[in-house]
């Protein structure tokens, strides 16, 4: 059997032990009718990633990873019909995702675990909605979600979350939000309009802040911060409106306003801090405040 050249063996080794990803970057962009992308930048570490997708009608779909990542982008902007999109990108270092879609099937996800300078932002416009950006590990974070109308939802967590941020904008339809962060900078903003609202909150250690505002009908209102600076605000101005507000420890001070139909409003702060204002206008009032 004759032996293989030096330059043949060389090539043979490098490539059986290869880890190919390296300068990655990908753009793909669809016009019309059954769309579907998928860039993935197949691991090995992948380094200098960016991959950019944009599809227009029909049946969108749209999916990108980028596995041990480096500085990280994925942007992927949709328009008409079914869309859906999802992201993911794995280790750490720059990261973003920017997921933007249009009109119909909506969905939107975006996942990001090593950390590092995060941001994850979402938009959507009309029908279906639903959208998620969940961070795992921590750093610059920012996270905003944006959706226009219809059926809402969104879901924004993050677990080692640093410098923190999330704002949250839906307007007409069936609203919905949990939010979440753990450690350090926080702050939440979140705005809702028209319909079936409800909101959440929670924030855990040290310099909380949120501000919580909701237009009419289902209200619902619910912040939770555990230590250190503390701060909230809740307004929600018609219709079955009720609010809850639990601070623990340290700063405090809470203000909730409602005006009008149903009200109610609990707020309970332990510990330091205090303060809490609650105004109700019109119709069922209650509130009850423990400090």
């Amino acid at each position: 059997m004759k032996p293989l050249a030096p330059l043949a063996t060389s090539m043979l080794l490098a490539l059986s032990g290869a880890a190919f990803a390296v300068e990655n970057t990908a753009t793909v962009s669809q016009i019309g009718i059954t769309n579907t992308a998928v860039a993935d930048q197949s691991d090995s570490g992948a380094v200098a990633n960016t991959i950019v997708q944009s599809q227009s009608g029909l049946g969108n779909e749209a999916f990108a990873e980028q596995v041990s990542v480096s500085n990280s982008t994925i942007i992927q902007v949709q328009q008409g019909a079914l869309n859906n999109a999802y992201s993911l990108q794995q280790g750490g270092v720059d990261n973003t995702a920017i997921i933007q879609q249009n009109g119909i099937g909506n969905i939107a996800n975006t996942y990001q675990y090593g950390g590092n300078n995060n941001t994850a932002i979402i938009q959507q416009q009309g029908t279906a909605n639903n959208a998620t950006v969940l961070q795992v590990g921590g750093s610059g974070n920012t996270a905003s979600i944006q959706q226009s109308g219809s059926y809402h939802n969104a879901f924004v967590t993050r677990f080692g979350t640093v410098d923190s941020d999330v704002y949250l904008i839906q307007n007409g339809s069936d609203h919905e939000a949990e939010l979440s962060q753990f450690g350090t900078g926080h702050s939440i903003t979140l705005n809702q309009s028209g319909l079936m609202n409800y909101a959440s909150g929670n924030q855990v250690g040290y310099y909380n802040h949120a501000d919580i505002s909701q237009d009419g009908y289902g209200n619902l209102a619910w912040v939770s911060q555990t230590g250190w600076f503390n701060s909230a605000a809740v307004s929600q101005v018609g219709a079955l409106n009720s609010t809850v507000i639990n601070q623990l420890g340290l700063g405090h001070s809470a203000i909730v306003s409602q005006t009008g139909i149903l009200n109610n409003a609990y707020v309970n702060q332990t510990g330091i801090g205090d303060t809490a204002i609650v105004t109700q206008v019109g119709a069922g009032n209650s509130a009850v405040v423990l400090q």
